[in-house]
């Protein structure tokens, strides 16, 4: 403590401190953390009061509904919100800019909403206690809530790769808060699930129209449909490639909810998505850096390598704090749900968060692989990942019930983290090469740009 109050050691970490705050991967990344803490701790809250509130089976076709919809969203959304972060980088003209918002956002939306519709006739087609005989009000909310979920994702990933990233702090916050206040209102009680259901989609729907205003009064985003097939034309890559990565990634994140909904109990169900809801928090941390990382490598892609690393030494302390608290205080966690939840839930928790380490050396990793353009090897990646923990899943939930799905989950994406770092071995000379030639050409790009400058400043002169 001495030491700290001497003037060297005050300018030295106020240097560091200013350093670290001035370096858009780190910023982003803590602007997505702290977004990730916020809505974990208010959705936990969330599902405390709803689940004090409401029967364990509401709280299980609700969970349901709400990973469904998510679902549905991820695939409406061609791949919309990683393009943009792969595109959006380069536009400067505000035309192009607003272009390249406004296409993904547009396109996306429309096809979320197809998506919906069918995802709610397939589910009602196979019998499930969250969709069978559920009337015109779930069916719309649902909707709302897909089209909702795929256009925030859109817009968060502009604030993200404009390095804006507290602005998705303060509208995630808003939806949190607002539909915490809404859900523990008596009068939705009486709804049950589709109570639930309508109040998140609302809120999402409200929180998302009043992000795109904030863009067209603060950022000069100016929505035009003119030009809009070639928009998305020219987009076709990026579209294509991460959409099939996203779809592959994020696909058990959703489906495995809805395949244990189907296999055990509406109770049982409730249970899991609890542990599951706690558990994904520490997930959720790498894929803030990995969000960061691929946005940030889209400005510098010579450095992605090392940007990964640096995402790497942020994350890996959180997740093992995280993994202790877990450990030595799950029990009482889950007890604020009720005793039911900590008897049952507990060692699904604890192997959920044990598989938040190699999930993060798997997330970083894919996103250097986006920003050199590899889309088949993480899209190989990803594919094999969750193939074989659905599969493993549906196994694992006969012989161990709902804590299977723990098992399924670290041990499929341990294999995905060996494959990751086998790759990076393999493919190192190729990744320093690229780097190289990364480094080469903004060399040139500056080059042409200056003698440009000087043509320009030589040509009025001379007139």
């Amino acid at each position: 403590m001495t030491f700290l109050r001497t003037p060297f050691a005050r300018d030295r970490l106020g240097s560091r401190l200013r350093v670290r705050t001035g370096d858009p991967l780190v910023m982003n990344s803590l602007y997505l953390t702290a977004t990730t803490v916020v809505t974990s701790l208010l959705g936990y809250v969330f599902w405390t009061v709803a689940a004090r509130m409401y029967p364990a089976s509401a709280i299980g076709e609700a969970g349901a509904g709400v990973s469904a919809m998510a679902f549905a969203s991820l695939l409406g959304a061609l791949g919309g919100s990683m393009a943009v972060l792969a595109e959006l980088p380069g536009k400067r003209g505000p035309r192009e800019w607003s272009a390249t918002i406004t296409a993904p956002l547009v396109f996306t939306s429309a096809t979320s909403a197809a998506t919906a519709l069918a995802t709610v006739a397939v589910l009602s087609l196979m019998g499930h206690s969250a969709f069978l005989y559920r009337d015109g009000w779930w069916v719309a909310a649902f909707v709302v809530g897909v089209v909702a979920t795929t256009a925030s994702q859109v817009l968060e990933s502009v604030w993200v790769a404009e390095r804006q990233g507290i602005w998705f702090l303060g509208a995630s916050t808003v939806f949190a808060v607002v539909k915490l206040a809404i859900v523990a209102l008596p009068v939705f009680a009486v709804f049950g699930a589709t109570g639930i259901l309508s109040a998140w989609s609302a809120v999402l729907a409200a929180t998302t129209a009043g992000c795109v205003l904030v863009l067209v009064r603060r950022f000069g985003y100016r929505p035009r449909l003119t030009g809009l097939r070639g928009q998305i034309w020219s987009m076709r890559q990026s579209l294509t490639g991460n959409y099939v990565i996203s779809v592959g990634d994020q696909v058990t994140l959703y489906a495995v909810p809805v395949i244990v909904a189907l296999k055990v109990s509406p109770q049982a169900a409730g249970w899991f998505y609890v542990a599951w809801k706690i558990g994904g928090f520490y997930a959720v941390f790498a894929s803030a850096v990995g969000t960061s990382t691929f946005a940030e490598g889209s400005h510098r892609p010579h450095r992605v390598l090392s940007l990964a690393a640096a995402g790497m030494k942020m994350i890996l302390p959180l997740i093992a704090l995280g993994a202790a608290v877990t450990i030595l205080g799950g029990r009482l966690i889950l007890h604020a749900f009720g005793a039911q939840y900590a008897a049952h839930s507990y060692t699904l928790l604890v192997l959920l968060s044990l598989g938040a380490f190699p999930d993060a050396v798997v997330t970083i990793y894919r996103g250097v692989l986006r920003v050199h353009k590899r889309y088949r090897t993480a899209a190989a990646i990803c594919w094999a990942v969750s193939v074989s923990r659905l599969a493993f899943t549906a196994l694992a939930l006969g012989w161990w019930g709902i804590t299977g799905a723990g098992w399924a989950w670290l041990a499929t994406q341990t294999a995905g983290a060996l494959w990751c770092a086998l790759d990076l071995a393999v493919h190192r000379g190729a990744f320093n090469a690229a780097a190289e030639a990364f480094a080469a050409a903004e060399v040139i790009t500056a080059e042409a740009v200056s003698t440009a400058v000087k043509a320009d400043k030589v040509l009025k002169e001379d007139s």
